[in-house]
């Protein structure tokens, strides 16, 4: 489309979602790159130091440090210290169960800016979820005081990823947090990718299920309560609850299409630049083990998906649809992870009333 605002933004890597190791301590049951063990192809610390000067050069502001769990990489301190000392915003993205008092007190001497702590559901429906791979203790409890420990130090984000277990817990999870001083509430969806597509019962909602979370969510936006919820890119798009969902006190906001490869990048595990970190391996734009992240990144080719994004491709309901050249499919991991195609997601409440028809 010619004029999107996308195609007339400076190009740069402002956000960066960099997963430091693969190793985790749970087994969550949604969990996209099916975390566990460690990988061989882990990058080198020396490598990794490289690398953050490369997207300090390059115009990033923000990354989020996360895995796998990151707290079991062994230098995860050193890095976050490199990044915050480049001027880097570093978050640190955890599963809460490892933030002790120590760890935590590491992060904020690395200069930490934001922990980020997952919490999807109640107990009974958090465990269910996040689960240990052999006995002890639960991880909502530990990660509900992971969150009471951070919050009056650090900013402290709490992040829910909505399925079908934890939709109707919402309102009461919102109170919950509340309670223990959370600020920060960021909603995303469940993809369908991963183990979530292996679950004997579908764990990923369906979409007209978005009509429920986008009331939710607009009305506890405006009640200026706390916590405040930010909107992730997988909910929305195009109706009047548009700007309640992503609107703030800057302004409003409007979905504007997917920004993977123009204003965001991710880094694998085992070392793969791609646009977002939820996209498949198709859509690699290259390897840290045998290219710079700058030649990879200043090669806008290699993300043709949203550099060169043709609307004549859009399909579906989607190319029905009146906005969908300004939309491009909403959220290009969902579209592609629902349908095989990025021109075309049903995860849109625009398209669930029927307004693409």
């Amino acid at each position: 489309m010619n004029g999107h605002p996308l195609d007339r933004a400076p190009r740069a890597p402002r956000t960066c979602v960099w997963e430091l190791t693969r190793r985790c301590n749970l087994r969550c049951i949604h969990c996209e790159n099916e975390c566990g063990d460690g990988s061989v192809r882990e990058l080198s610390t020396e490598k990794i130091r490289e690398v953050a000067r490369e997207l300090a050069a390059l115009g990033c502001h923000d990354v989020d440090v996360t895995g796998g769990e990151p707290l079991l990489h062994p230098r995860w301190d050193e890095i976050c210290r490199d990044l915050a000392g480049l001027g880097l915003r570093t978050a640190l993205i955890t599963n809460g169960t490892l933030l002790d008092r120590e760890h935590l007190d590491r992060a904020i001497d690395a200069g930490v800016g934001i922990v980020a702590i997952s919490l999807d559901g109640l107990q009974a429906t958090h465990d269910g979820i996040r689960r240990r791979p052999g006995p002890g203790p639960s991880p909502w409890r530990e990660a509900v005081a992971a969150i009471a420990r951070a919050a009056p130090r650090i900013e402290t984000l709490v992040i829910t990823a909505v399925n079908r277990r934890n939709l109707a817990e919402l309102p009461a999870l919102r109170d919950h947090l509340a309670g223990l001083g959370v600020r920060r509430w960021q909603i995303q969806l469940v993809i369908p990718m991963g183990r979530a597509i292996e679950q004997a019962e579908p764990l990923v909602i369906a979409p007209a299920d978005l009509e429920t979370l986008t009331a939710f969510l607009v009305a506890a936006r405006a009640d200026g309560k706390a916590p405040q919820i930010d909107v992730s890119d997988t909910i929305g798009y195009f109706t009047e609850r548009e700007l309640g969902l992503r609107g703030d006190a800057n302004g409003p906001g409007l979905w504007t299409g997917c920004q993977a490869g123009i204003r965001a990048v991710a880094i694998t595990y085992d070392g793969r630049v791609r646009g977002c970190s939820m996209l498949p391996p198709e859509f690699d734009a290259g390897d840290l083990h045998d290219e710079a992240m700058t030649t990879i990144w200043n090669d806008a080719e290699r993300f043709a998906y949203s550099t060169r994004f043709c609307a004549a491709n859009l399909a579906g309901p989607c190319a029905r649809c009146r906005v969908g050249p300004l939309c491009r499919a909403g959220c290009t991991t969902m579209a592609y992870w629902t349908t095989g195609s990025i021109y075309t997601n049903p995860f849109c409440l625009h398209r669930a009333r029927g307004g693409c028809a």
